[in-house]
């Protein structure tokens, strides 16, 4: 039976390790159950894992239970080495979700199954620690679901696995039970994510985990055909520091592998083991489904694919915070920093960098415990004494705009040139790069050569020369010469193709934001909220748990990271924070951000914007502004214009300019708003000014728009986001939610009377199950009531990427990442506290007109 690779995940201290060693015991791999307190867990072999009682690096174990073969992937819980967690998963078949029966859902269990999600992996939720006191089954349960999915059941609960798919709710109304088949081909879809409870530290659960990893591993043994296919591998893990050799560890995906093959990078294997723990065999060959690790290989890397596999994208999980090395001895930099490199090969995520500017030696982590884990290890196994000193977060760029970014290299005997259209995308999408051009226009070698180089290297935006990313390059045009082409002509032609886009359409500043998950003491709650606001940061209304209150929301890393030690003094111990990477978004604080970098990239002679013409035999500097006056192919612009195409949206956007809104159609645009999503979750599957109409350069004949007349003006308020913000009616939501909410209405019914706006407060109800979206009027304003699964801000940013051409429309909101994204859909904007101010003003004006004072 062909070998399945199962992963156990889990937030920090949620017993994952003492769970390994129940399913290693139980599986007869060892004799005894270790324990992490005892130092002696049978994957735990590193001397600062048994020291610090934390998982540190991913390690395999194999073993074989009721017939058949499986490999258990251990892999670390502390958020800081949650890349090499991420980068395990590329290796498994299936996974295991362990949750703390004491805590529920943390903040690093969603994103654990975010990921998941993202990586297609089957998953089974274990839920540990059942055997604590004051650990509640039914309020366990009912948390997986909301935080989770509502696809999370219980095993043994058929009706609810039944009601997620529609054949098996006929097998069981018809035999009131579900077939093993019916339920691993649920399990191997995600169609449901199954929930078992026990207790590993006392072995309680662990046996009906096992015989549902035996079940699915049948059912998938049934089906697989892998082993009659080509060879292909993922290379998921490199170990090289400490050691004489290099350690390539890999998942035979397909196909098998043999002793003293060679690889397609053109290396050949001359060991193969198959580890678990410290120790290993030595095999002459590997089939798919083993995991192996491979002694040989030098230029392998993790995230590689072999053979028939491609390469992993990019990883989410990625440190956050940059350091400086500095070295306490006499050590030079320049003379350790090749040594330091080691530590790319088997964590690149942490981009050991030489600064030429500086000559300083630069580090990428992602907290104070991977500091203290790396200062040791160097020292070990480098023999250099180094401290690190934090430098801050890590900033990245993103193009603002849809652009064609032309490059052109002809010194003499030198030709390339190189059109790359240049889009933004969504928030997490990494970089994308395609071709549609075609090979009559330009071969297909160099379209090939262009992607390698777009792939290359870091390329670098132009407000603080920060990383760019969420982008997505397109070759679309481009030229070589027949005898005076070379390679490194089109690298040089790619690199000012993109530098000049990004001049030309300009960048936005990203920076990374965590979500947070606070726990504290309900008298303290206002000052966390004040606290959060003051970080720019945004929140969910408060829980109440067993006489705490829980607060949950995002905020700028670059604010938050160190409130851990703020919460702990004023709550004095009872409060905790529990921070998760949720990604990178608009800067919130850009101008002072682009000042203190003070970045000019017409300075950066490394990322030059210009390209290289060749004149009267000489090579001529044409600066990024004249270049497309001087490309030699068409630009698609020039394309379009000499085929007289008129893009049908454009004809479209006008007409819709001369289209007004009248009153009577309100509730058809909240109908609209309302349902224009089909229930899903607006802020996925689009990204900013996606249906905006963008030119393509800046090369253009300026034309005095029509004159136009005023059009019907709206006002939207995210309501809870002004009472939080009003301590007016901040005081009133302390006793009663319903008198805050019916306060704000009526102010917003006086503030419409005295104005000529249409108001429409919307309200989150997305926390309740199965809420669908409610649109009603109040007095002479409208309120809404958003889905389930729908914020209040993802229903004013749909409202307004949608409406924002037709009406004159006004948010109120303090959210930053909402005031961005409704900038970006050409809405006006107040926020709450502006807002307030302008109530006030005008109930004086009203007072001082009629004499009220």
């Amino acid at each position: 039976m062909k070998n399945k690779t199962w992963g156990i995940l889990a937030h920090v201290d949620a017993g994952k390790t003492t769970l390994s060693e129940a399913i290693l015991y139980n599986g007869g791999l060892i004799n005894e159950l270790g324990r992490v307190d005892h130092q002696d867990a049978f994957l735990d072999t590193d001397s600062q894992e048994k020291s610090r009682g934390i998982t540190i690096f991913s390690k395999p174990a194999r073993f074989q239970y009721q017939g058949f073969d499986f490999t258990l992937l251990d892999t670390p819980g502390h958020v800081d080495f949650s890349t090499e967690t991420e980068r395990a998963m590329w290796a498994l078949d299936y996974a295991i979700l362990l949750i703390s029966g004491a805590d529920g859902v943390q903040a690093h269990t969603k994103t654990l199954f975010n990921l998941l999600s993202t990586n297609n992996i089957p998953t089974i939720i274990f839920v540990n620690k059942m055997d604590q006191e004051g650990t509640d089954r039914d309020a366990l349960i009912s948390n997986i679901q909301n935080e989770l999915s509502d696809r999370c059941v219980l095993l043994e609960d058929y009706e609810a696995i039944a009601t997620e798919d529609e054949g098996a709710m006929e097998e069981f109304l018809s035999t009131d039970t579900l077939s093993e088949h019916t339920i691993t081909s649920l399990i191997e879809s995600r169609s449901i994510f199954p929930i078992l409870m026990g207790s590993a530290l006392k072995n309680q659960g662990v046996d009906k985990l096992m015989n549902l990893m035996v079940m699915l591993s049948h059912s998938a043994d049934e089906k697989s055909a892998e082993d009659v296919a080509d060879f292909g591998a993922r290379v998921y893990k490199i170990e090289s520091l400490g050691r004489d050799f290099r350690l390539t560890f890999a998942k035979i995906v397909s196909g098998s592998l043999k002793v003293k093959q060679v690889l397609d990078t053109g290396e050949k294997v001359d060991q193969i083991r198959v580890y678990s723990g410290s120790k290993y065999t030595q095999v002459d060959s590997a089939v798919a489904g083993d995991i192996v690790a491979l002694v040989g290989p030098n230029d392998t890397f993790a995230g590689q694919g072999l053979g028939t596999e491609s390469d992993r994208s990019e990883l989410f999980l990625n440190p956050v915070l940059q350091y400086q090395v500095s070295f306490l001895d006499d050590t030079v930099p320049r003379v350790a920093y090749p040594d330091l490199l080691k530590l790319n090969q088997e964590d690149p995520s942490l981009n050991v960098s030489w600064d030429e500017d500086t000559e300083e030696i630069r580090i990428n982590l992602m907290g104070e415990v991977q500091t203290e884990i790396l200062t040791k290890r160097i020292a070990d196994e480098l023999n250099l004494q180094v401290s690190f000193e934090e430098s801050g977060v890590l900033y990245k760029e993103t193009i603002a705009n849809t652009v064609e970014g032309v490059g052109h290299f002809e010194p003499l005997r030198h030709y390339a040139e190189v059109h790359l259209l240049m889009e933004p995308l969504f928030a997490g999408s990494g970089i994308e790069v395609a071709t549609d051009v075609g090979t009559d226009d330009l071969a297909l070698n160099w379209q090939r050569l262009i992607v390698t180089h777009i792939l290359e290297k870091e390329h670098v935006g132009i407000q603080i020369g920060g990383a760019l990313t969420d982008i997505k390059y397109t070759v679309v045009g481009g030229r070589a010469h027949i005898k005076h082409t070379e390679g490194g002509d089109f690298r040089e032609a790619t690199y000012r193709a993109i530098r000049q886009g990004l001049m030309e359409a300009g960048t936005t500043v990203l920076e990374p934001y965590y979500s947070f998950e606070i726990v504290l003491p309900t008298e303290h709650i206002g000052r966390a909220m004040t606290d959060i606001e003051a970080m720019s940061g945004s929140f969910e209304m408060p829980e109440d748990i067993n006489g705490m209150t829980r607060l949950k929301g995002s905020a700028p890393a670059v604010n938050i990271r160190n409130y851990q030690a703020k919460l702990i003094s004023y709550t004095k111990g009872q409060g905790h924070i529990d921070l998760a990477l949720e990604g990178y978004k608009p800067c919130h604080n850009e101008d002072e951000v682009v000042a203190h970098f003070a970045y000019d990239p017409d300075s950066d002679l490394r990322n030059p914007a210009s390209s290289v013409f060749c004149s009267h035999g000489a090579a001529t500097v044409v600066p990024w502004y004249e270049v497309k006056g001087h490309c030699h192919v068409p630009c698609l612009k020039d394309k379009a214009k000499a085929q007289e195409v008129v893009m049908p949206s454009t004809k479209r956007a006008i007409r819709d300019m001369d289209q007004w809104l009248d009153p009577d159609e309100i509730d058809s645009i909240l109908r609209q708003a309302t349902h224009s999503n089909g229930g899903k979750n607006p802020k996925k599957g689009w990204h900013y000014g996606e249906n905006r109409i963008r030119r393509v350069d800046s090369d253009y004949v300026y034309q005095a728009p029509k004159a136009v007349k005023p059009r019907e003006k709206y006002m939207l308020v995210d309501g809870y986001n002004l009472i939080y913000a009003w301590p007016e009616l901040k005081a009133v939501l302390d006793v009663n939610l319903d008198g805050a909410r019916g306060k704000l209405l009526d102010i917003l019914s006086n503030y419409k009377a005295m104005t000529d706006y249409n108001v429409i407060a919307v309200f989150d109800a997305y926390r309740v199950k199965g809420h669908p979206v409610e649109a009603s009027d109040y007095l002479n304003i409208h309120q809404v009531f958003t889905a389930e699964a729908q914020t209040a801000d993802a229903y004013i940013e749909r409202f307004t990427h949608e409406h924002g051409k037709k009406y004159d429309i006004t948010v109120v909101t303090s959210d930053g990442l909402e005031q961005i994204i409704i900038r970006g859909a050409g809405a006006r904007l107040i926020s709450s506290r502006e807002f307030i101010e302008e109530v006030e003003r005008k109930a004086k004006e009203l007072r001082e007109e009629y004499n009220l004072d």
